[in-house]
């Protein structure tokens, strides 16, 4: 006798708890322009099922050349918008930074700058064209300051579809991966959809967000709550929930 795996009832992100990668200050990089847009997006993951946000914008010299002041100004500003409503928010009471893996991401690290999320994780990312030729170093640099890296979206870096070999290799140097959810989806094409399916299956990922800029993503994160490969996230032991 045959028996059909029961589907499971989870249809929001509350299993996660916790958002660690968003664009949800204000007015800092390509995210939330201004902290209306800030207190919306925040309200539509409230409703999605997330209890907590850390957000994580850009610091990428020459384009978002953000610091640690320019971050606390901008996240000072949306605490000060969220004191003033009576709305249902998640909490909002840390933030971090992504990194861009470059020479001026070398330069924040050896003057002790790098802002964590949670209590020791460094979100770091590199370019989509081409592998940041530091990134092996930068990770056991990280590493000697008491921190631990977590590469964002590694499913999403084209040069990188098919190298398996490569991922293990940093998950071993100790370099954490961060699912983009949306990944799930094809919203940044079959290439990352197929690769993110792998790292799941070896369970390679230790965090997962949703990476939101704009209402257009929380659009497409209700999609995915709605999809098969949904099903196989609900179980997965991302560390979200622990932040």
């Amino acid at each position: 006798m045959f028996f059909s795996k029961k589907k499971s009832s989870i249809t929001d992100f509350s299993f996660l708890a916790a958002d660690m990668h968003n664009h949800i200050l204000p007015g800092i990089d390509d995210g939330a322009p201004d902290s209306a847009t800030s207190l919306v997006l925040l309200a539509e993951l409230s409703a999605l099922g997330f209890t907590k946000v850390i957000p994580t914008p850009h610091t990428y010299q020459g384009i978002y050349p953000n610091t640690p002041s320019t971050i606390a100004a901008s996240y000072d500003q949306l605490k000060k918008a969220l004191d003033s409503t009576a709305g249902i928010f998640p909490i909002v009471d840390h933030y971090g930074s992504e990194y861009m893996m470059d020479g001026h991401f070398t330069s924040i690290r050896s003057k002790n700058e790098l802002l964590s999320f949670g209590k020791d994780r460094v979100l770091v990312e590199m370019s989509f064209a081409d592998n940041a030729p530091m990134l092996m170093d930068e990770i056991f640099q990280i590493q000697l300051q008491g921190k631990i890296p977590v590469l964002a979206h590694p499913e999403r870096y084209t040069y990188l579809f098919g190298q398996m070999g490569y991922f293990e290799q940093l998950i071993r140097m100790g370099c954490e991966l961060q699912l983009n959810l949306l990944s799930l989806l094809e919203h940044y094409g079959k290439g990352t959809q197929k690769t993110a399916l792998q790292l799941l299956d070896k369970q390679w990922y230790s965090w997962a967000g949703t990476d939101t800029h704009h209402i257009g993503h929380i659009q497409l994160l209700k999609q995915l709550t709605q999809s098969k490969n949904f099903q196989k996230i609900v179980d997965y032991p991302f560390l979200n929930k622990g932040l």
